[in-house]
């Protein structure tokens, strides 16, 4: 190309030497364009969590009834909690409605083993040391909860989330998700 050109315009060595350059740069460029994106499918959605524990860890058997307006919006469930957690350290989950997910989740100690170019994780449940998650769908402006158990107020606090952006397979490859989680200790 270069010898193509010079013979249209006569260049001098310098001027051939900026032309090699930018017809280089310009290949890169072509060819940077036409590779395609190795991009994973992982996926990931809006939300706003709310992370409930209480000084100690523990969650107190009992009837528990959340009340929450989401944007305004009301909502309401209950669950009966007996401090048993399901086989494996597993927790329990209640669907308060299409877009809210309650849950209540045992905490995990965790070793990581590094053995050459692998690294492994194992994690077992620390006996009577639960959280409540609560997950809500979308991305909310305000949040108002109250929680009671056996009909007494535990607890009622407002939250306005402060979204992040995340994208888990690469901003070039979507999708898009904002996400915010908020820890709220419990008397």
């Amino acid at each position: 190309m270069i010898r193509s050109i010079s013979r249209l315009v006569r260049l001098g060595p310098f001027a051939r030497k900026a032309v090699a350059l930018v017809t280089g740069l310009a290949t890169i460029a072509a060819a940077y364009g036409c590779l395609p994106l190795n991009c994973t499918e992982v996926g990931c959605d809006d939300s706003f969590s709310i992370i409930t524990t209480t000084a100690d860890k523990s969650w107190a058997e009992g009837e528990y009834a959340l009340e929450l307006s989401v944007d305004g919006d009301e909502v309401s469930c209950s669950y009966t909690w007996t401090n048993t957690p399901q086989a494996g350290g597993g927790g329990m989950f209640v669907q308060c409605s299409p877009s809210i997910i309650v849950s209540i989740n045992t905490f995990m100690q965790c070793t990581e083993t590094s053995d050459g170019d692998s690294v492994s994780q194992s994690c077992t449940p620390i006996p009577g040391k639960l959280a409540q998650g609560i997950k809500i769908q979308g991305t909310p402006a305000r949040v108002d909860v109250v929680v009671r158990r056996d009909g007494a107020v535990v607890g009622e606090r407002s939250f306005t989330p402060e979204y992040q952006t995340s994208y888990p397979n690469g901003e070039a490859c979507g999708p898009e998700c904002r996400g915010d989680a908020q820890d709220w200790e419990l008397p």
